[in-house]
């Protein structure tokens, strides 16, 4: 009887650490899929649920290091396999950290098309304290569609530092017609009727 419960013990650790393994390979895909479509005209829900990488890789992480503590018994391989990955846990929590210091007073503003367009215009304001970014910056984001179907666009990533443009104005201009007016420039975007698409007027 303890002999096949010892038997089982190994068997039984092995498949936990390979089932962790698998999650912690899921949740970095599953964060993979969120930076994709994090990019001007993705689906803006899945970026939304997706795109956490404290969330998804420290999960990850924490898979992954569990499976190395579980998994293969031989003692090389074990050392080497704990190290790398609470060396790559540290780092992550020394990146999170690092990250967390540099804050941002934000302010979002949101404008509807007219008309009753399923669509609507975003401006992202951030005030940098300190850091390389310190200063104001400003993301002005065209939302089109509803549901999972939704797509989000960039239209303008304004500052950044004190000596960058500073956005004067975003609004819409027509049904389907966008304009972003900074100190240095102006820009007109005409969406596409189909998509939604923004192509900057020339």
């Amino acid at each position: 009887m303890n002999e096949r419960l010892n038997n089982r013990t190994p068997r039984a650790r092995r498949a936990l650490a390979r089932l962790l393994a698998a999650c912690g390979v899921a949740a970095v895909l599953l964060y993979t899929e969120g930076q994709w479509e994090s990019r001007s005209g993705g689906r803006m829900l899945v970026a939304d649920l997706l795109n956490q990488p404290e969330l998804l890789l420290g999960a990850a992480l924490a898979a992954l290091i569990a499976a190395a503590w579980l998994g293969d018994r031989r003692t090389a391989v074990r050392t080497a396999t704990r190290a790398v990955t609470v060396t790559a846990g540290v780092v992550f929590v020394l990146g999170v950290l690092a990250a967390h210091k540099v804050s941002a007073a934000e302010t979002r503003s949101r404008e509807d098309a007219p008309a009753g367009a399923k669509r609507a215009l975003v401006v992202v304001h951030r005030s940098y304290d300190s850091g390389e970014q310190a200063g104001d910056h400003w993301q002005v984001l065209l939302e089109n569609g509803e549901g999972w179907s939704a797509r989000r666009w960039l239209l303008a990533d304004v500052g950044g530092s004190p000596d960058e443009a500073r956005l004067v104005e975003a609004s819409w201009t027509g049904r389907a017609q966008v304009t972003v007016v900074t100190d240095s420039y102006r820009r007109v975007f005409n969406l596409d009727q189909d998509s939604g698409e923004p192509v900057e007027a020339r």
